[in-house]
């Protein structure tokens, strides 16, 4: 089955604009299904982390625009259409950066860890993660179930109360090396 859909793919175009137009919207839904599969299983109900204050803009030299699986811009007030202190808390500590989206109550989050040499610029990206195993370390006030697209419902834990130290042992760095690339 896999090789018809390759043969259709790659040798049923005889536009190469059409074949590249495909292959274009193919990566995209590729890495939109990586991104939602690495999905987190943690919802806070304070932002994180706790003790920090969140940023009243986003600083200047991290603006711009960016590529990802779609295009990113980002302003002083904003993250792509989540505005800073709306539906999204930004908070630095370090070189990283807590992204928390604001949504049915709890926060969900994503880290990025932004890493500049000379002219080199990288960013990271790190996902709260717990297991049945761990749990217990972790202040669980409720889970429910979530779905993702993707066949059964999956538990969600809602914690409070999280340590500096509980949060590094939660995340994890993402595994499906997806890149943020700057593009002006």
């Amino acid at each position: 089955m896999l090789s018809i859909i390759l043969y259709f793919v790659l040798f049923s175009f005889t536009n190469i604009n059409q074949y590249n137009l495909i292959m274009r919207k193919l990566i995209f839904l590729i890495a939109v299904v990586l991104t939602l599969a690495s999905c987190t299983n943690i919802s806070f109900v304070k932002s994180q982390p706790e003790g920090v204050k969140p940023l009243t803009e986003i600083p200047e030299n991290l603006q711009g625009t960016y590529a990802f699986n779609d295009t990113i811009i980002v302003t002083s007030n904003t993250i792509g259409e989540d505005t800073l202190g709306k539906n999204l808390i930004v908070k630095k500590r370090g070189n990283f950066y807590y992204l928390n989206y604001l949504e049915d109550s709890v926060y969900s989050l994503t880290v990025v860890k932004v890493v500049k040499c000379l002219s080199f610029e990288g960013f990271d990206f790190f996902h709260p993660k717990i297991t049945n195993d761990n749990k217990e370390i972790f202040n669980v006030v409720g889970v429910r179930l979530k779905n993702y697209g993707f066949g059964d419902d999956s538990e969600e834990y809602i914690v409070d109360d999280v340590s500096v130290v509980q949060l590094s042992k939660m995340l994890s760095k993402d595994k499906n090396n997806l890149k943020l690339t700057r593009i002006k």
